[in-house]
């Protein structure tokens, strides 16, 4: 992968991160919380794609994700390890969201979440435009 593609596809990432994000706030607007929540992990998930991207890590599945995102980027210091832990959290609560019925979260609990990943959004915005410079 070239840089100019490694650039590329991450703006592609982030622009679905930025999708993803819209579509869990009209979800909470209309009172699907689950939805919300699923899709508040896909935001944080391909935001972490550019950022790995950008490193020129392709990652293949949501569990490769983790395992590249935690072993090239936060165990290197480029990214707090908050950032992990939110996309650990959010996998399982995508999980439990789409297939346990029994799950529940609130407003409040997506809210938090979406704050969460935005601004892991902006850290791999930023990342993204320094890469083009």
């Amino acid at each position: 992968m070239t840089g100019a593609n490694r650039i590329a596809n991450a703006q592609a990432d982030l622009a679905a991160a930025r999708d993803a994000l819209k579509v869990a706030e009209a979800a909470l607007g209309i009172g699907v919380v689950r939805d919300a929540m699923s899709r508040t992990y896909f935001a944080a998930f391909h935001a972490a794609r550019a950022l790995l991207l950008l490193e020129g890590y392709e990652p293949k599945t949501h569990g490769g994700l983790s395992s590249l995102f935690g072993e090239h980027l936060v165990r290197s210091g480029k990214i707090d390890g908050k950032y992990a832990m939110l996309l650990t959290r959010l996998q399982a609560y995508r999980q439990a969201s789409d297939y346990a019925f029994a799950f529940t979260a609130t407003v409040e609990d997506v809210r938090a979440e979406i704050v969460q990943a935005v601004a892991l959004l902006k850290l791999a915005e930023n990342a993204a435009s320094a890469a083009e410079t």
